[in-house]
């Protein structure tokens, strides 16, 4: 009984603290953040925290994003799949950090994707403990097939 217990409150700590891992990419220096030392890569897993997510609706943005990316049309039968992070500040603005995470199997197109998602300026910040504002990474799962972009975020 008391093994079970123990485990109980192991699984508890465990569960509380899981998703607000502080990370820092490789090389990658955020410009534009509230606190440096401090970038939280926020899963959402935990009850507690809130991820940041972008005012405009993923709909309207991939609609925005097919109508802007012009590789994915003129080369209908590339397929690939790509991630672009970049950090959020805790005031919802893009605190800067663009990098291609998984390429896209094209240079162009990844240049085309992370230009385009540098235009989407309007975010509402990461929380912890849902109340506090926090820097955050945030990134975009796409995927590329019969000519457009499918964003896989949701």
């Amino acid at each position: 009984m008391t093994r079970i217990l123990y485990l109980i409150v192991f699984l508890l700590i465990n569960c509380y603290s899981y998703g607000q891992m502080i990370m820092n990419a490789e090389g990658i220096k955020p410009d534009n953040i509230c606190n440096p030392n401090t970038v939280y890569f926020l899963t959402g897993l935990n009850a507690k925290e809130v991820k940041a997510k972008p005012i405009q609706s993923i709909e309207l943005i991939q609609k925005k994003l097919n109508e802007t990316i012009s590789f994915a049309k003129e080369n209908p039968s590339f397929e690939g799949k790509a991630s672009i992070q970049f950090a959020v500040n805790c005031k919802g603005e893009v605190g800067g950090g663009f990098h291609v995470v998984t390429k896209s199997g094209n240079e162009s197109l990844d240049t085309e994707l992370v230009d385009f998602f540098k235009t989407i300026t309007e975010w509402n910040a990461g929380k912890i403990s849902k109340k506090k504002t926090v820097d955050s990474w945030y990134m975009w799962r796409l995927e590329i097939k019969d000519g457009g972009v499918v964003i896989l975020n949701r």
